[in-house]
């Protein structure tokens, strides 16, 4: 921002759905922040500086967007933290089943990457400050992820369930959608049956 400061240039930034915490219902962006662990409290500090400078420089604009569950083709290289459905599909690709915490009924919202990538160039057209949900606008059980996986991969493998070893985990995240429709047009194209079925013809060619 310090960089930026001179020159006005519009900046935009990835801030996260972990900043919300827990949670039951969507996610609106004027909900209070709850961050519970050190990822998502970097996130709120990020969002906070963000803020404070817009107010107090109205003419530069700066965007803050909120990236659900985003999954979607060259996210391999990240190991452990790529996406559930990257993880799960090479599981029962390869014929085992698909390990999941117990059971089942935790839900996020799976943003495929192609929406995330429009509604990240909306913001370079965005007239004014402000910090946006990016996300497919509804959330989605893990159950349901491998029921989706094995209609597209033509498998029929069961779940195995496993403990939750994370003390503090998101059950729940839904993205609220009103205002970055409002403010940037953002439409999402591909809910999790589109998105994984175009995910997986990219990652297997079938």
């Amino acid at each position: 921002m310090n960089f930026a400061r001179p020159s006005r240039t519009r900046i935009i930034y990835a801030s996260s759905a972990a900043t919300y915490g827990p949670a039951t219902g969507a996610s609106v962006e004027s909900n209070g922040a709850a961050p519970a662990n050190i990822y998502a409290f970097s996130k709120v500090i990020i969002d906070n500086i963000a803020i404070r400078v817009a107010d107090e420089s109205p003419d530069w604009i700066i965007i803050g967007l909120r990236y659900f569950n985003v999954y979607g083709p060259r996210e391999a290289h990240k190991g452990v933290p790529a996406s559930m459905v990257y993880h799960l599909a090479q599981q029962m690709k390869s014929g085992q089943h698909p390990r999941i915490f117990k059971h089942g009924e935790q839900k996020r919202d799976f943003v495929y990457v192609k929406d995330a990538i429009e509604g990240s160039i909306l913001a370079l057209d965005a007239n004014e400050s402000g910090i946006y949900n990016l996300g497919c606008g509804r959330a989605r059980s893990f159950n349901e992820l491998v029921d989706v996986l094995n209609q597209c991969l033509g498998t029929k493998l069961q779940a195995d369930y496993i403990d939750n070893p994370h003390a503090h985990y998101q059950n729940f995240t839904e993205a609220d959608l009103d205002k970055v429709r409002s403010a940037l047009g953002y439409q999402p194209q591909f809910p999790l049956e589109a998105g994984v079925r175009d995910y997986l013809k990219w990652l297997y060619g079938s």
